[in-house]
């Protein structure tokens, strides 16, 4: 077992292969043409907007309200993607000289999507055009509603399609039957993007609206990365693209977060955007309010402070809550097969980042609630491939007011008067369908790695593999039979862990970030097999190879 008490599966042993050659095939590039798309695919091979079902009738009624001056609310949702696909409309129909509004659901007083009290709102605003992005579809009443008071409602979104769709005057989701749009793996945002670029090329000269569209692309690719699209087709075109303009500052919001985070700018990636930026857009709505965030990317740069403070507070509060659902845990005789906490005091916005943080810990299937007067609302986390929504849904379905999810991630809200039933039904669940001594963390490496293929070269290209992310995550590699040396703790509180390593004559530079609390397991005078990263580390202007370590071991275990 490694130090993080993880399987180790290795993806590529191909031995004739070169190391790219590996990297590829694990990812699927495994043919010329693959390969062409992979590297070369520029934006004009993105797909034409106007291949996404009742995209023409959704253009017609947004020039519509452009030409009568109609007043328009955009909808959108409190995470990266509702927040940027919101920015991305509205920018857009101020700049046309609409009357534009937009409104922001607060996760724990609204949750997800259009309220009627939302609708009667509007209303009373004198709204005539409803724009929903990243939600709505699953909106039947609420849609209902606005007609019955006389506001039209246009739907942007790529959820699952329910059984009755709402009448709205264009529901625009890739996933609708009959939508011959190529990708349906789609975000909020890259679909509010395909709307404004169809009203820009039919509303400005092609060097204007091109103008536009460019200067948007990194707004799009905050969208596409924090909400874990595919990096694969134009996904991947969008998110490559979108960094570039990142990374020049055209964003004057993003490149004020990223000065508050002492990031430098140039070093804007994919990686940085999960890791960094969106986590800080993401904390608004989780703790707080998603104004902030939606305020910051349209150039409210004194909201770069505010996120960055709101996202210490996130995190704190988190380990907080995690430390006591481990508690609550320790406390059973057992550890349950699907493992169930909850409380009343724990904010919605936290309980997916509870439940990850303790099926990380426990390596089983969470779910984490939030207990309210009537109903509990909840976050579903899974591991090692166990489909967790449809499971769920298949054993417990009929109880909920509202669920949805997908393979690893889900989530729900359950009337109080249910709670006992389900709970019974998750336990009969985790009994018959999981065994927990096949419940071990299973740790995905990508190839081996020799001594002589530690070099700059190879950093390089694999570097050609960005952007990473979903289904093209950063190369992970294998080094064996290491030897450690001069291991020293580093960080203000000693959380990460710095030593050299050789590999045969061969020495380079070592970081492993949070291992600190490990350092007495770790015996330099035996060999360790190393899974890592490797990369490139520029500090004052010096440039050095260096492994970014993901788990280790003795070599003989």
């Amino acid at each position: 077992m490694s130090l993080l008490g993880k399987k180790w599966v290795i993806l590529n042993q191909e031995n004739d292969l070169t190391i790219i050659a590996k990297l590829l095939k694990n990812r699927g590039i495994d043919s010329p043409e693959k390969a062409d798309w992979f590297f070369n695919a520029s934006l004009d091979r993105l797909h034409e907007p106007r291949l996404l079902k009742e995209m023409d009738k959704a253009v017609e009624r947004i020039k519509k309200a452009i030409n009568q001056q109609e007043k328009v609310m955009v909808f959108g949702d409190y995470d990266v993607d509702g927040i940027t696909a919101t920015a991305i409309v509205v920018d857009f129909l101020k700049k046309v000289g609409v009357e534009a509004h937009h409104k922001l659901p607060n996760r724990e007083k609204d949750g997800y999507g259009l309220k009627d009290y939302f609708i009667r709102e509007f209303k009373e605003m004198g709204i005539d055009l409803i724009v929903t992005v990243d939600c709505g579809t699953s909106n039947l009443k609420e849609v209902n509603l606005a007609r019955e008071l006389g506001i039209d409602v246009v739907i942007t979104d790529h959820h699952s399609m329910p059984s009755e769709l709402p009448k709205a005057c264009a529901i625009v989701n890739p996933k609708q039957p009959d939508c011959e749009y190529p990708n349906k793996n789609i975000c909020g945002s890259s679909i509010a993007y395909k709307l404004v670029s169809a009203l820009a090329r039919d509303l400005w000269p092609q060097e204007e609206a091109e103008k536009y569209l460019d200067f948007q692309l990194g707004v799009v690719a905050l969208g596409v990365v924090g909400d874990c699209m595919a990096l694969k087709g134009e996904n991947r075109i969008l998110v490559r693209e979108g960094v570039k303009r990142l990374s020049n500052g055209v964003n004057a919001g993003v490149k004020a977060l990223m000065e508050a985070c002492n990031l430098p700018l140039h070093k804007m990636s994919s990686s940085m955007i999960g890791f960094q930026i969106g986590p800080r857009i993401n904390a608004a709505g989780r703790i707080d309010d998603p104004d902030h965030a939606f305020q910051l990317i349209m150039g409210n740069l004194d909201k770069a402070t505010v996120l960055n403070e709101l996202n210490e507070k996130r995190r704190s509060i988190t380990r907080e809550l995690i430390e006591e659902a481990v508690e609550m845990i320790e406390r059973k005789e057992t550890v349950p097969n699907i493992i169930v906490v909850s409380s009343p005091d724990w904010p919605s916005g936290l309980l997916g980042l509870i439940a990850n943080g303790i099926s990380d810990q426990f390596c089983r299937p969470t779910i984490a609630m939030q207990e309210r007067e009537n109903e509990c609302v909840g976050s579903m986390r899974s591991v090692n491939d166990f489909d967790i929504t449809e499971n769920i849904r298949e054993v417990a379905g009929e109880l909920f007011s509202a669920f949805g999810g997908h393979a690893m991630a889900g989530g729900f809200s359950l009337p109080k008067e249910n709670l006992a039933k389900f709970l019974k039904r998750v336990e009969v669940l985790g009994g018959e369908k999981i065994k927990p001594d096949e419940f071990i963390s299973t740790l995905k490496i990508d190839c081996e790695i020799n001594a002589d293929e530690l070099n700059y070269e190879t950093c390089y290209k694999m570097s050609r593999l960005e952007p990473f992310g979903s289904d093209n995550p950063e190369p992970t590699l294998l080094l064996r039979n290491v030897r450690i040396q001069d291991i020293r703790s580093v960080g203000k509180t000693e959380e990460h862990l710095q030593f050299p390593v050789r590999l045969g004559d061969k020495a380079v530079s070592a970081i492993a970030f949070r291992f600190g609390k490990h350092l007495d397991k770790i015996d330099p005078a035996k060999t360790h097999d190393i899974v890592c990263n490797l990369e490139i580390n520029e500090w004052n202007g010096r440039k050095k190879l260096q492994l970014r370590v993901v788990d280790l071991k003795t070599t003989d275990s």
